[in-house]
């Protein structure tokens, strides 16, 4: 008998909801024992917990939140403690056997979602390595157009650490005294390693992997470089939730960003360089994460942008001219490539161009499958940041770090380096100011390929600058 990975939220109210994970996080027998109490009524449809998830609150039912727990959230923005909040329903992870879903999908207060795979965004390394490494002599300035273009299969040579940030003009920022200080990231990814990058916390659990403790080679670890290419003074929380590739290990690792931002107001952002592949036909599965924006991934999703963390999210690397490998069951092109999470409205979702302004053939292309409006930016891939000649992982495992899962973390590092001037942005604020003050590549404001430009730091802090008090 075929089994099927599933989350099963259960409508039932729980009056203190991050003390309930925060108990659960601390002893897996406490987590257990609490997935079982939630399933106990649903016994006989031979549902088997998945203990690597615990139980995850949701505080907020289909549709917009509430205007009480929007203000609730909003005040985890403090860096002083909040109070506890309730859960309107509890989400179990579980498999079962595919002959019975339809019996568990007719018990009120029940509603059967996908935990489907999640893969990271990065491209394929096999047509990396066939572009070379070597980084470009001419001045990377120069070489910079604001005019469209596409860099596919074999793609240009990577370029140094410093072009890119020349190109989003770090230096001026940098010399007003921000550097990102005082701004915590959060890398929800494979792990990072915490003696080359700044880990000053995360996602703790007995038996799982700690903040820190993942190789210099991983992609947590190339995320976490990228932040700091503009914003060196950033410190990182690591959330390595692809221990658990799916929806439901992300879930829990939003949940573990928002009990965090309720007891100090950190990270006030996230990074998410993950999506979706395997995408079955929303005739088949409406309810897929990819088709249901009720979903309770991106439900909490929602609720830790209500709290006040800019949430940037990669746009995938499914794009036309050159998809990477694992595309051809989710969506390739134009229109079918951005979708889940990634295409929320409420996160800032990145594109990926090279040094010379050129789109990178792989990276996926809008309009969104949720808001239309996706990719709302663009930023640089393809440089020497963790990967590279002298860089931390040298070039054994990638030649340059690569994939709109780099983009993704260069764009959330220039919100850090901004937050740190000017703390009291909110997502949409910020998102308006990079918008504001990105290169425009595109004729029209938005465009399938770019969003609304080039993520540009220095233009976007004069903006911020230049606004009335």
């Amino acid at each position: 008998m075929v089994s099927v990975r599933v989350l099963v939220e259960i409508e039932e109210q729980r009056q203190e909801s991050f003390q309930a994970f925060a108990a659960a996080i601390a002893s897996t027998s406490a987590a257990v024992t609490e997935s079982e109490a939630l399933l106990e009524p649903l016994a006989g449809l031979g549902l088997q917990l998945d203990d690597e998830v615990v139980p995850i609150p949701l505080l907020t039912g289909r549709g917009a939140p509430e205007r009480s727990v929007r203000e609730a959230l909003t005040a985890f923005s403090s860096a002083e403690a909040s109070p506890d909040l309730p859960a309107s329903s509890m989400v179990v992870a579980a498999e079962v056997d595919e002959d019975r879903l339809d019996a568990l999908r007719s018990r009120g207060g029940v509603t059967v979602w996908p935990n489907s795979e999640i893969v990271l965004l990065e491209a394929d390394p096999l047509g990396l390595r066939r572009s070379g490494v070597d980084p470009v002599e001419e001045d990377v300035i120069d070489l910079a157009r604001s005019r469209a273009g596409v860099d596919c299969r074999p793609f240009r040579a990577g370029v140094e650490l410093a072009a890119i940030r020349r190109l989003l003009g770090v230096e001026g920022v940098w010399r007003d005294g921000w550097r990102g200080q005082n701004v915590t990231v959060g890398i929800l990814d494979d792990g990072i390693e915490g003696s080359v990058y700044p880990v000053c916390g995360g996602f703790s659990r007995a038996g799982a992997q700690e903040p820190g403790t993942a190789a210099v080679s991983s992609h947590g670890s190339m995320c976490a470089a990228d932040v700091l290419v503009a914003a060196p003074w950033a410190r990182l929380y690591d959330y390595p939730f692809l221990g658990v590739p799916r929806s439901g290990g992300a879930l829990a690792m939003f949940q573990a960003v928002l009990d965090q931002r309720r007891l100090d107001g950190t990270p006030q952002v996230t990074n998410n360089s993950w999506g979706f592949t395997g995408v079955p036909p929303k005739a088949q599965a409406p309810n897929h994460e990819v088709h249901d924006r009720n979903h309770p991934l991106h439900r909490k999703v929602r609720e830790v942008v209500t709290s006040g963390a800019a949430t940037f999210f990669a746009a995938g690397n499914c794009g036309q001219q050159c998809p990477s490998g694992n595309c051809h069951a989710s969506g390739i092109g134009p229109a079918r490539s951005i979708h889940a999470a990634n295409s929320l409205e409420e996160v800032i979702t990145i594109a990926a161009v090279n040094s010379r302004h050129e789109r990178i053939g792989y990276s996926s292309q809008g309009p969104g499958m949720f808001a239309t409006q996706k990719p709302d930016l663009a930023a640089y891939s393809h440089f020497f940041g963790n990967y590279g000649p002298g860089r931390p992982a040298g070039t054994d495992h990638q030649p340059f770090d690569n994939g709109t899962s780099a983009a993704a973390p260069v764009a959330a590092g220039v919100g850090a380096l901004l937050l740190s001037a000017f703390p009291d942005l909110d997502p949409a604020q910020l998102r308006d100011a990079l918008i504001a003050g990105a290169t425009r590549v595109d004729a029209a404001p938005w465009g399938p390929d770019y969003g609304h430009g080039i993520v540009n730091a220095a233009a976007s802090y004069t903006h911020l600058r230049h606004l009335p008090a």
